[in-house]
């Protein structure tokens, strides 16, 4: 039933809303929390069998519930949907009792103050107003709560709701915008899970939702649990960042809105006011709406309006994105024909073509073309081609480019969601929510992680998403209920070929070069071209090469559904709350590994090639390349899991004060594994020695360097030295296939049955104070992403192999059979440990005057199991200085400088240096979080402050992990505050001076809302290297190992005091020198520097001007970053020194040649860190 992904959205809405209507007994997980209390008289003796009503107040009579309280007085409602309640009770005797604006969380387990009735008739009645913010009094969870005011009254970069995640304790978001990458109490991004109404809209490959955009305006509120959550919360370790919707009400509500920014209201950037480039187009656009009320026929159906109601929303997003401005270098049009006479290299020095054909012994490199002009019968139909498919110069007179473009991104996108709630009964009830996303990724310059130098091959994406979910509950009893939820999502990112016309394609450019694997070429776009030694910019496709393009995984294949069921069970005891339950999960993924199926070849010079002509577009003119390499094929496989989790827990209220929360959740964590059985492993115990292969080894034959097969004595160009020899050993000596000869289907163990305890408790020491405490054990379902599920282990060989081919012409490709060198492998440690989360808690909650609520907590966790990349087949420290392993063709130094490469002598021959994703790395998080929130009045605020340390291991080592990847993570941040405030500004009096209808139509309506993030840095691991020495050799020679680098030594402390730094200095340079010989990479610790710190001020000015009694125009001026704070997003940290051992790269201004943003200064600029305006006006009714 799973493999089915084609069904049409129309259709499986109504299937699965027939299947919410004939189910007996449904709800969602989650989302849904309780609200409980005890009934008193005067004397506070409880009072038993007393009627208790609860409605919600926004959809009337029909939404009732009621319950009698027991024999302590004590009522319990659950499951309770999130929302604003009236709570009635009445009992003979007494007067009748109203409670209203109760206000429940999604998911909150609401507990409220003791009730004291009062004697009278029930005629009577007594009515009091509950505050906006309750005692958390019921359990030890960690949660804060976004409502559906701050979402549309705060400004929000995007109208993305996750940017809010700044106003959660022990957040770290290094985008000011946080939409991604953001991290809860020290632990990885990629813990987290979210759900909209319920059900997961997590994207498993980096467990993030990023493809349901959610308009704001169509959203309830938000909850995010960060720690002691119970045993209710699973299938990640994490946050459970929990979305709820809006339904409809008995009245009719929604509004209109429309918002604009264009360039012309922001300030430029920093990077463009210092290149002096004028600010780009940079246009948004976004509308939309939203409409919600009941669903009635007069007088037919529905007539009070208290049964069925409907909710729906759309919204509309075009925008144009401004994109670096890349400066590279073109063939001119007579260079496209064969005439170089003027050129010139990238610092302004004539180039000379030589003739190849014209070399000799006396004279290597050959004499020049006369007049620097190839002849008309020595150009290559192939290599003209290639040239002719790059765009003419536009520009002229500077000798480092010649061809500058600057093409805007664009992603439109559209969303909608529409929800129906149905109060059937007083028994039942039950909703259902669709959801559909759509956003167009049109990207001229290739995707973000290989962006291209030419808008040549554009990225074209149209991401999508969508989701159903249903969920009714049934009331069997006053006592207890029963839960279900089903819920299917799909997103996808179907990176489709260009568009019809597209110069990208073969066809269309006339690009007939040779292919060795056509059928790895799916989509049949050209190859990526490499002009090594032309000058292109700044390496934005790989650094140090000079590539036009290096765009890869062209088609891009993308697609993740998932398929919830979950069932709960709730059983109301005598001072227990009982509940039970089973949660399952299906989902696949199916992705393509981002590889160049199409070809890459680069035509940089280079003497050894025997056609070489000493100017790349002189060689690809003539068809000459330095190398040629392709992968044979492009697997798409569908990778497959299953969660399976249960839990039971309790809620215990052992007396008036004091309530514990205690369960247990057992999770079956099932590995990925890949449908067609494509993934291979490597397995050191299944290497064998006796089976290496042989490799080409270096010789010298009448004075020249070549390559030999030591098994036969044939020699070959140089350039293959270190080749394997054909025929000889197995080239697949330690891999093993994923479901053969005993390997698991997802190449790791099933670990079984996973035990997760939680406990809580909560003492209310009185009526305004709480101690609060929690902590328990999380399992987390590892993303495909960072292990490289997606990626890695079908594409390791055997299944896929990349061949080389090197010194050849384009005419020759097709029949020539390549050759391989070591390849890179992935290993997955086949023990498949879990990461495993213990996380705790305890604190103080304190209801303050002025309607504040304070929390002071102490927040700390350890992560075991992780997952870490760990370099395996790494040659040994020292190695590089033994006899053995240096090269025969030159005079031995043993010193780094005259070794062999390192394939030569790696423990297993045949690969190089390889990654091994381990399950063994651990962190530990302590922190002081707190948290002042005020929600009621003019003024609603919000405010956190936590100061943390975040510890772990975060990078692997050949012999000492810990010792070299032990320190702050990457994601710690010392310090953080953020402060989010709506504030309704007083209009006149009536009365006053400007209380007259014309001072109160100016004067009056007025709002001010922002939010304010600041942070301290993020740490920062160091890095040198010696002008003039590869970084190869410089390993070779400090470390003894080509794989491990040393770090440079910290004579003192590199962190600047906050009043000594500046853009140009942000640390202390005089505190490095460069690692000694014998060095093993610990020089300096992991992480011992501090990057700068974010600022954020986003604020918000609105008017509102009303129209009629229940409508109202809102006119908006939104900025972000208003007051145009830079934001740096890191320090150059990479030391350059020269062989005395002096730093030679300190900026310009401060008398080095490193550049205005040389070793030390700040170097890069965040995303959105310059100041950008909205205007905006909505319709309110």
């Amino acid at each position: 039933m799973f493999s089915d992904a084609k069904l049409s959205f129309k259709t499986v809405m109504f299937a699965v809303a027939a299947l919410a209507v004939a189910t007996s007994a449904l709800h969602a997980q989650n989302v849904a929390g309780s609200i409980s209390g005890v009934v008193q008289d005067a004397q506070g003796a409880v009072v038993p069998n007393a009627k208790v009503t609860l409605t919600n107040a926004a959809q009337g009579a029909g939404s009732a519930r009621v319950v009698q309280t027991n024999g302590e007085g004590a009522f319990v409602f659950s499951p309770v949907l999130a929302g604003t309640y009236e709570l009635s009770i009445e009992m003979m005797g007494f007067k009748r009792y109203v409670q209203s604006n109760i206000i429940l969380d999604a998911s909150d387990k609401l507990g409220l103050p003791p009730i004291a009735l009062e004697v009278g008739q029930t005629g009577e009645s007594v009515t009091v107003e509950a505050t906006a913010i309750q005692l958390q009094t019921l359990n030890g969870e960690r949660t804060a709560v976004v409502t559906g005011n701050q979402m549309v009254d705060i400004a929000i970069n995007g109208r993305n709701y996750t940017s809010l995640l700044r106003t959660v304790p022990g957040v770290t978001a290094d985008n000011p915008s946080a939409t991604t990458d953001v991290s809860f109490n020290g632990l990885r991004s990629m813990t987290n899970n979210y759900t909209v109404d319920g059900q997961n809209v997590t994207d498993i490959g980096v467990n993030q939702q990023f493809a349901y955009r959610i308009s704001v305006d169509s959203i309830a509120e938000f909850n995010v649990a960060t720690s002691s959550q119970t045993a209710e919360f699973g299938r990640t370790s994490g946050a459970q960042v929990q979305v709820v919707t809006k339904s409809g009400t008995k009245d009719f509500h929604g509004d209109g809105y429309w918002f604009k920014r264009g360039e012309w209201m922001n300030a430029n950037t920093f990077t463009n006011n210092f290149a002096g480039i004028p600010i780009q187009p940079y246009r948004f656009m976004t509308a939309g709406w939203t409409l919600g009320g009941p669903i009635y026929i007069p007088r037919k159906f529905n007539t009070h309006k208290d049964k069925l109601f409907g909710f729906m929303s759309q919204e509309w997003n075009r925008n144009i994105i401004p994109n670096t401005l890349r400066q590279i270098t073109v063939p001119t049009a007579a260079q496209r024909m064969g005439n170089f006479a003027g050129t010139v290299n990238g610092a302004g020095v004539p180039q000379i073509i030589y003739d190849p054909l014209t070399r000799s012994a006396a004279n290597p490199q050959g004499t020049p073309f006369p007049g620097n002009i190839i002849p008309p019968d020595r150009i290559s139909s192939y290599g003209a081609s290639a040239l002719n498919w790059l765009p003419l110069p536009n520009t002229f007179g500077q000798p480092g480019y010649n061809y500058q473009s600057q093409v805007p991104n664009s992603q439109p996108s559209f969303d909608q969601i529409f929800r129906v709630d149905y109060n059937l009964s007083d028994k039942w009830r039950f909703y259902v929510r669709g959801l559909t996303s759509k956003q167009t990724q049109n990207v001229p310059y290739g995707r973000a992680d290989t962006s291209n130098n030419l808008a040549l091959t554009p990225f074209y994406a149209p991401t999508y998403g969508w989701s159903i979910t249903t969920n009714v509950a049934t009331i069997i009893s006053p006592t207890l209920t029963n839960e279900f939820q089903f819920g299917y999502t799909v997103n996808g990112i179907p990176g489709d070929p260009p568009p019809p016309g597209s110069p990208y394609y073969r066809s269309v450019s006339n690009i007939t070069i040779p292919q060795l694997y056509p059928q790895a070429n799916v989509a049949n776009v050209v190859p990526n071209f490499y002009f090594s030694g032309v000058p292109v910019g700044p390496g934005s496709c790989a650094p140090g090469i000079d590539a036009m393009t290096c765009f890869a995984g062209t088609p891009y294949n993308n697609r993740n559904p998932v398929w919830n069921y979950i069932d709960n069970v709730t059983k109301v005891l005598e001072g227990h709350t009982l509940k039970a339950g089973i949660y399952f999960e299906y989902a696949t993924k199916t992705e393509n590994a981002f590889k160049p199926y199409s070809g890459t070849m680069d035509f940089g010079n280079d003497i050894n090639n025997p056609c070489d002509t000493n100017w790349a577009f002189a060689n690809a003119l003539t068809g000459c390349f330095q190398s040629y390499t392709q992968i044979n094929q492009d697997p798409l496989p569908t990778y497959p899991y299953r969660n399976v989790e249960f839990y039971v827990q309790d809620t215990w209220k052992v007396n008036k004060r004091l309530t514990l929360n205690y369960g247990l959740r057992v999770a079956f964590i099932k590995p990925f594994h890949d449908t067609l059985g494509l993934m291979s492993n490597f397995l050191p115990s299944q290497y064998s020695p006796a089976q290496g292969v042989t490799f080409y080894q270096p010789a010298l034959q009448n004075g020249q360097r070549v390559a030999v097969d030591p098994t036969t004595g044939t020699t070959l160009p140089a350039v293959y030295i270190g080749a394997i020899v054909p025929g000889v050993g197995n080239i697949n000596n330690g891999l093993v296939r994923s479901g053969q000869n005993g390997t698991p289907l997802g190449l790791i163990e099933d670990r079984g049955a996973h035990l997760g305890p939680r406990l809580g408790l909560a003492y209310q020491i009185n009526d305004k104070t709480v101690f609060r405490a929690g902590g328990g054990i999380f399992y987390e379902r590892t993303a495909t992403f960072p292990v490289g599920i997606t990626s890695n282990y079908t594409t390791n060989p055997p299944l896929t192999r990349t061949a080389q081919l090197y010194y050849g012409n384009l005419a020759n490709i097709s029949s020539s059979s390549g050759v391989f060198f070591p390849t890179g492998f992935n290993m997955l440690s086949p023990d498949g440990h879990v990461p495993t989360v213990y996380n705790w808690n305890a604190g103080i909650q304190r209801q303050l005057p002025l309607k504040l609520f304070a929390d002071v907590s102490y927040v700390g966790n350890v992560m075991n199991h992780g997952w870490l990349g760990q370099p395996i087949n790494t040659v040994p420290f020292g190695s590089a200085w033994l006899p053995a392993n240096q090269d025969p063709t030159v005079i031995p130094k043993f010193d780094g400088t005259t070794t062999l490469s390192a394939n030569f002598y790696r423990p297993y021959a045949g690969y190089t240096n390889a990654t091994d994703y381990t399950w063994g790395t651990n962190s530990n998080y302590n922190a002081l979080q707190t948290s002042l929130n005020r929600r009621s009045g003019r003024l609603q605020l919000g405010a956190t402050y936590t100061w943390s340390k975040a510890l772990g291991v975060g990078v692997g080592h050949p012999i000492d992990t810990r010792g070299y990847g032990y320190g702050p993570l990457s994601l710690d941040r010392t310090q953080s505050l953020s402060i989010n405030y709506i504030y309704d500004i007083p209009g006149p009096a009536r009365g006053s001076f400007l209380g007259n209808p014309a001072g109160q139509a100016v004067l009056g309506g007025w709002e001010f809302a922002g939010l304010t993030s600041v942070s301290t840095g993020a740490p920062i691991t160091p890095t040198y290297s010696v002008s003039g020495i590869g970084a190869t050799t410089l390993n070779q020679m400090i470390t003894g190992s080509a794989d491990v680098a040393p770090r440079v030594i910290l004579t003192c402390n590199p962190n600047l005091s906050r009043g000594d730094r500046n853009i140009d200095a942000f640390i202390n340079t005089s505190c490095f020198a460069p690692a000694l010989k014998g060095s093993i990479g610990e020089d300096s610790g992991y992480n011992p520097m501090r990057g700068p710190g974010l600022q954020q001020w986003d604020m918000s000015l609105y008017k509102n001007i009303s129209v009629k009694e229940r409508a109202r125009i809102q006119l908006r001026l939104e900025a972000y970053n208003a007051f145009n704070h830079t934001e740096w997003g890191t320090v150059n940290s990479a030391a350059i020194f020269n062989t005395a051992g002096k730093l030679i790269n300190l900026p310009t201004q401060l008398g080095g040649t490193g550049g205005r943003f040389g070793f030390g200064a700040l170097n890069t600029i965040r995303a959105s860190s310059n100041r950008i305006l909205q205007i905006g006006a909505k319709f309110y009714f």
